[in-house]
């Protein structure tokens, strides 16, 4: 275990370095969500499927290494006497300069990071919502109950059977 200067700064070095590897894969989900926001609005949906799972591999990269961080930050907090899940704030203000300045720009930049892809991933669902509400929609006229439909006291569709294109009888 870290028991001296050189010790802790060789910690923080291994920990700025995973908190590198982080930024990046975050990066990498940043432009895979903006990939799939670019097959929805251009609906080109029949690559929406390997967007998504490119979007999972990405976020199950990401999970281990956090994992992988984790088991490596505790020789660094055993030695600055904190706990082994101690947050990134805690341990800037605990190591020596020059890593609390170091450690508080990934602190800084990964929050960001993440705010930015929070919002991403919200208008990736509302626009996902929106076009699966239009198909529904342009399916339902199929079904007799598109254009003079309407919603009932409850909430759901009020489904007029009158009035469809196709015969469900059989």
């Amino acid at each position: 275990m870290p028991d001296s200067q050189t010790d802790i700064a060789a910690a923080c070095a291994d920990l700025s370095e995973s908190l590198w590897r982080t930024r990046e894969l975050l990066d990498v989900l940043a432009y895979r969500i903006e990939v799939q926001r670019a097959l929805v609005e251009t609906a080109r949906s029949g690559w929406l499927a390997r967007s998504t799972r490119e979007v999972d591999d990405v976020i199950a990269t990401i999970r281990s290494s956090e994992l992988a961080r984790s088991v490596d930050l505790v020789p660094l907090t055993t030695a600055l006497g904190l706990s082994p899940d101690a947050s990134l704030r805690e341990l800037t203000e605990a190591v020596p300069a020059p890593w609390d300045q170091v450690l508080a720009e990934h602190r800084n930049a990964l929050g960001e990071a993440t705010a930015a892809l929070l919002q991403a991933a919200l208008s990736n669902r509302e626009l996902l919502a929106s076009s699966a509400q239009a198909i529904e929609e342009a399916l339902s006229r199929f079904h007799g109950s598109g254009a003079g439909s309407t919603y009932t006291a409850s909430g759901t569709r009020d489904r007029d059977t009158a009035g469809r294109l196709f015969d469900e009888t059989t």
